[in-house]
Formats: C-alpha cells, sequence, structure tokens
C-alpha cells in the first residue's frame, strides 16, 4: 500500500510523517481592538477626545471597571468574538476600558462596586449605559447602533 505524502513541516515538527493535505491554516490574530485608558498612546484625553468627537459614527463602548474585578472583565471574549465575526468591527465600533477612579465623574457617578458599566457613546453623546453583566443588553446595544458599514464620513 503506498504511503501518503507529507506536505506540511520537516520531521522536526509534531506528529512527523502524518499528512497534514487537511490540516487547516493558522488564522492570523487581529490586532486587539480592546484599548485600555493607560496604555501607550491612549491616555485620558485620547479616549476623552474619541467619545466626544460629533464627526466620528462609530460606536464607543466604554467598559468603567474596577482593577479587582472579576465580572468587569467578564465580557472580554464576547468582544474578541464580536471582531472576528462581524464584518468591519474595527471600523463600525470602538471598545474602550476605561478605570472608574481615571474620570471624575464615573467616580462620582458609579460607587465602587464590583458591577461593571457599559456605558455606549455616538456621535459625542452618551446613549446609555448598561449596569452590571446584561451580555444580552450589550450585545443588542452594540447591534443597534453600530455604525453600518460603507460609512466614511
Amino acid at each position: 500500500r503506498p504511503r501518503a505524502e507529507s506536505i506540511g513541516p520537516g520531521p522536526s515538527a509534531p506528529f512527523a510523517g502524518a499528512p497534514t493535505a487537511f490540516a487547516p491554516a493558522p488564522l492570523p490574530m487581529a490586532p486587539d481592538i480592546i484599548r485600555k485608558v493607560g496604555d501607550v498612546g491612549f491616555d485620558l484625553e485620547a479616549f476623552l477626545r474619541q467619545i466626544a468627537d460629533q464627526e466620528d459614527p462609530r460606536l464607543h463602548v466604554v467598559d468603567v471597571y474596577a482593577e479587582w474585578c472579576g465580572p468587569c472583565v467578564a465580557m472580554v471574549p464576547q468582544f474578541r468574538h464580536l471582531q472576528a465575526t462581524v464584518d468591519r468591527f474595527e471600523e463600525r465600533c470602538s471598545i474602550s476600558q476605561v478605570p472608574r477612579t481615571a474620570r471624575a465623574e464615573y467616580e462620582e457617578r458609579f460607587p465602587q462596586t464590583s458591577k461593571p458599566r457599559f456605558l455606549f457613546y455616538k456621535g459625542g453623546s452618551e446613549l446609555h449605559y448598561v449596569e452590571g453583566l446584561n451580555a444580552p443588553e450589550i450585545l443588542r446595544m452594540i447591534e443597534e447602533h453600530m455604525a453600518p458599514i460603507g460609512v466614511d464620513e
């Protein structure tokens, strides 16, 4: 019986000699869509300019969090899933994480609890906010208010 020819990596690879004709190619990693206030190139002033920009057609989702709060980062996998599955997501929506204490308004408005808060801005104004980890409402807001494909203004 003829042996299947391997078209994959050489013998140093795991499972050397095994046929690799049907092995899926690894997907390229997209740049992280979630920008955290305090990261290089994204300070509080840059964040405030972004959410106040009346000419920006994107929906801006803001995760107001506490560093010690586990539920505050629970939506991160969902956001990354949207980035991978929604056409041109990065052009239509931005996601920022802002420590509750980074902005006086957030610190006064939201008491320090283990509940995350998600704010939605568009056209320079706050549209809505969700208190707690209410994934269906968060995803509904994104779906309803995300900029349509092809908006180049």
